[in-house]
């Protein structure tokens, strides 16, 4: 029982933590292409981040996506995600992470 704990925790993490990454990395590579898939401002800039995250994530889990900030302008994402996920003993366990990611101009 405590090996399925521990294991059904790191899965969830870790499947949060690289949808979340790979969800900014492709919303930002859209960004940059400026032509791709016609992201033109933040709400645009949400959309696609939000489509790409859930496009990826394949358990079953309650998800939250806190969105600190978003700068279509300065190429800036903020975002943290919260996952809610059941236990074999039927608890609850919570996990979150958070990513920054900055386009630079260099």
């Amino acid at each position: 029982m405590i090996q399925t704990t521990i294991n059904t925790a790191t899965v969830c993490r870790e499947e949060i933590s690289d949808s979340l990454s790979t969800a900014m990395y492709q919303t930002m590579s859209e960004v940059i292409e400026k032509n791709s898939y016609g992201i033109h401002n933040r709400n645009e800039m949400i959309a696609a981040f939000l489509q790409a995250m859930l496009q990826k994530i394949k358990t079953d889990i309650d998800l939250t996506v806190r969105i600190h900030e978003v700068n279509y302008e300065t190429g800036r994402m903020d975002i943290e995600a919260i996952g809610e996920y059941r236990l074999p003993n039927r608890r609850t366990k919570r996990v979150s992470v958070r990513r920054q990611v900055v386009i630079s101009e260099n």
